[in-house]
């Protein structure tokens, strides 16, 4: 059981681990309203993997200078590996390239395309205990999309004023 739960953390499983909790949820709210059924084995491991992975996707979950902190974390191990594929001469693997990775740009759309569809369905199972994670995840993004458009602002006009 354990090393399911552990191997439910590899992104890989993202798509079809979300899919499965969003039919259980609907198939429990159909039949049970707001009750999720957990007497059978498959049940249990299936919402507790879900748990392990939406914990392990957390981050964008907490206060926006905790959050920060592990971004900026994430990205420097991930830098290390571009840096790394770049010295042995084979293709930096995506948002790794230190000169061409948005940090702004990859946090928008892990936010949008992975994060929030994951703790949205978890938080059908858990609420209202979650409300204040999905606020944390919506403050999270609306500064990443801020940030982002500051900094466009900043090389548009830089990039004007070199033109002229």
């Amino acid at each position: 059981m354990v090393i399911a739960l552990v191997l439910s953390t590899d992104m890989s499983k993202h798509m079809s681990l979300l899919a499965d909790l969003k039919t259980t949820v609907e198939k429990q709210k159909a039949f049970q309203g707001n009750v999720i059924n957990l007497d059978s084995y498959s049940a249990r491991m299936q919402i507790l993997e879900c748990i392990i992975h939406a914990a392990d996707l957390s981050n964008p979950t907490k206060p926006l200078k905790i959050y920060q902190e592990w971004v900026s974390r994430i990205m420097e191990e991930m830098f290390r590996q571009g840096d790394q594929e770049k010295q042995f001469g084979i293709e930096i693997s995506p948002m790794c390239d230190r000169e061409t990775a948005c940090i702004y740009s990859t946090q928008i759309g892990f936010i949008d395309y992975i994060v929030y569809p994951l703790w949205e369905t978890m938080a059908e199972l858990l609420h209202p205990g979650v409300q204040v994670l999905m606020d944390n995840i919506a403050n999270n993004r609306n500064w990443y999309v801020n940030a982002k458009e500051k900094e466009e602002k900043e090389v548009n006009k830089r990039n004007n004023s070199i033109d002229q």
